[in-house]
């Protein structure tokens, strides 16, 4: 009888978040950790009965095994990358060259989270055309999670190239997985609430000021807003009508979700890559409003999207939706975590 094949060994590297987190983490309101992390939890997680899964985090001081998965220091980075047979680099691609040095055969893929600002990215051709090569050479695999934000990361990389056809980059897009904890029973939809469910650094006064012309116009609506736990909301300019919930629990923002009228986030200023809570909203019957950019012209509607910066047409789509033009959602397959970890194994098989 033939012995059962080792594992291949599969490194997540995360030197970008501010915490450590682990298989506890997702949907604890006391855990600091955003949409990104809490992906990389359950995908880590996900392929761990088809690799030995292990996740170094700069943040982390102490090792931790959970979720048969192990949490690893920043000290075992250059040990566990020469053991790989695939490192996944969370969103810092620099690292990737450094870690080929430790590891001349692991599969490496960058998995990318952030929108590049093509307006302020660093500019030069001999700076465009080295890293092209660089990168080339290293044989780096960079994965997004939605076709726009494919196309961005493409156009950043192609900026300023003398020969943008030599040395293109290897991109594939890859969602991130939704999962929700679907109230039971179903809360009936209030028609006056409206609920903001993300960090304020993405356009939050812009949500409150279209709020504010919600309400002028119908008295009687309620804005709720539910931030995460690393960067909580601050109530201090907030106008009549906004209730801050702070870091909610899965269970409770998903009910949140459920029972409002929309998810409301009327901002033109920072696209979402993948737009986690977009997805999750689907997922609970409830639609969103979001400005034509980004992410959203991938996930939502065309009677979803708009330009936040034309208040009467946010007012106009509430008043529409408050009485009966609601547009009808639901779960999206394709974001389904059976359906993303397939993917994921695929790539790195």
């Amino acid at each position: 009888m033939p012995l059962p094949k080792p594992h291949r060994r599969l490194l997540f590297v995360d030197s970008q978040s501010e915490v450590a987190y682990d298989e506890t983490s997702p949907g604890n309101p006391a855990h600091a950790i955003g949409g990104s992390e809490a992906t990389l939890v359950r995908v880590a997680i996900g392929l761990a009965a088809d690799f030995t899964i292990d996740v170094v985090q700069h943040a982390r001081a102490t090792p931790h095994a959970g979720g048969g998965v192990n949490w690893q220091p920043w000290d075992q980075l250059d040990r566990l990358a020469a053991q790989a047979d695939a490192i996944v680099i969370q969103r810092h691609d620099a690292l990737a060259p450094r870690l080929r040095r430790r590891n001349a055969r692991a599969r490496i893929v960058l998995w990318l989270h952030d929108w590049v600002d093509l307006d302020s990215a660093p500019r030069g051709t001999s700076r465009a055309e080295l890293r092209a090569l660089v990168y080339r050479m290293v044989g780096v695999t960079r994965v997004c999670v939605s076709p726009a934000h494919a196309a961005n990361v493409a156009a950043a990389l192609q900026r300023d190239r003398l020969f943008p056809g030599l040395f293109r980059a290897d991109i594939r897009v890859i969602y991130n997985p939704v999962v929700v904890l679907r109230p039971a029973p179903a809360p009936p939809v209030d028609r006056d609430r409206l609920l903001f469910a993300s960090a304020p650094w993405k356009g939050i006064e812009q949500v409150l000021a279209a709020f504010a012309a919600v309400r002028a116009a119908i008295p009687s609506m309620q804005l709720f807003i539910a931030s995460p736990a690393y960067d909580v909301a601050d109530n201090a300019a907030a106008p009549e009508g906004v209730t801050f919930l702070g870091p909610l629990p899965q269970d409770r923002l998903h009910a949140e979700l459920a029972g409002a009228l929309c998810l409301f986030g009327p901002q033109a200023k920072v696209p979402e890559t993948f737009g986690l809570v977009f997805a999750e909203a689907h997922a609970l019957g409830t639609p969103a409003l979001a400005h034509d950019f980004g992410a959203a012209v991938d996930l939502l509607s065309p009677e979803e999207r708009l330009d936040a910066r034309d208040l009467p047409a946010v007012v106009a789509r509430i008043k529409a939706w408050r009485d009966g033009a609601r547009p009808q959602v639901a779960a999206n397959p394709a974001f389904a975590l059976d359906t993303i970890l397939t993917q994921w194994r695929a790539l790195l098989a």
